[in-house]
């Protein structure tokens, strides 16, 4: 009877131990389909205030606004703005001075929610790039209107994820595509994206939503996706059905 009860005793003991650990596994998948959501809503309202800018001025904006020397001197992300519901910050800045001079310095610290609301990301610092340089969307200090993406501007990358990134989000840096493709190739990156427990996202010219990449995505797959006008036989729609790209959330 003794060992019938104590066969009992740890069957429940047992019962309970994986009880708990299912529970505790259930509650951080939830806590991580809550935060990868949530995640996502940055991209769509930047890409929302891109597309608003593209309606007043017809072109997206430069990737930064350069000096009599070439110099960049303030960003993208300042000359939106007032588009992510904050034209106060934008009109307390001064397009007299470079973005961290004096003045502007002090409104590092008031990173807008769009750029700065990752959980892990630093005071400041933004981890949402436009991929820039020649041949993208983000050229430099040239604006590029919707109709000069003659790839199509559901197959070009607009935004990425930029792991570990301690970029001010005032700074006129990006990610150049070059740069990205090099994260990608490289086995000692994460590549893009900058939570490890999911797919990092990245956005397309046509729409507000985010995709998701998966990590069997080819190096020449992702730079043909960064050209506007490269004329490569890679479209995001032949993607999504490889799997190789997903909407919204892909956790891993």
């Amino acid at each position: 009877m003794n060992r019938v009860y104590r066969c009992f005793l740890w069957g429940a003991v047992l019962s309970v131990v994986l009880g708990i650990g299912w529970l505790g596994f259930a509650i951080r998948d939830a806590s991580r389909a809550a935060q990868a959501s949530a995640d996502q809503c940055p991209f769509n309202q930047i890409m929302l205030a891109l597309h608003n800018y593209h309606s007043d001025y017809g072109a997206l904006p430069p990737a930064y606004i350069a000096d009599d020397q070439g110099r960049p001197m303030h960003s993208w992300r300042v000359l939106i703005l007032p588009y992510c519901d904050s034209r106060e910050l934008y009109e307390r800045y001064d397009f007299e001075e470079p973005w961290d001079g004096p003045h502007n310095s002090q409104l590092a610290k008031l990173t807008p929610g769009v750029f700065g609301c990752c959980h892990d990301q630093p005071p400041g610092m933004t981890h949402i790039m436009a991929i820039t340089g020649p041949g993208t969307a983000f050229p430099g200090s040239q604006s590029v209107r919707f109709s000069e993406i003659t790839d199509g501007v559901k197959n070009t990358m607009i935004l990425v994820e930029v792991p570990g990134s301690t970029i001010p989000w005032l700074a006129p840096v990006d990610l150049p595509a070059t740069e990205a493709i090099q994260r990608w190739n490289a086995p000692q990156q994460t590549g893009l994206g900058s939570v490890p427990w999911r797919r990092p996202y990245i956005t397309f010219g046509d729409t507000l939503a985010t995709y998701s990449v998966s990590q069997n995505m080819r190096g020449n797959m992702i730079q043909a996706l960064m050209t506007r006008a490269g004329g490569e036989a890679v479209t995001r729609d032949q993607l999504v059905e490889q799997g190789l790209l997903r909407r919204g959330t892909w956790i891993d």
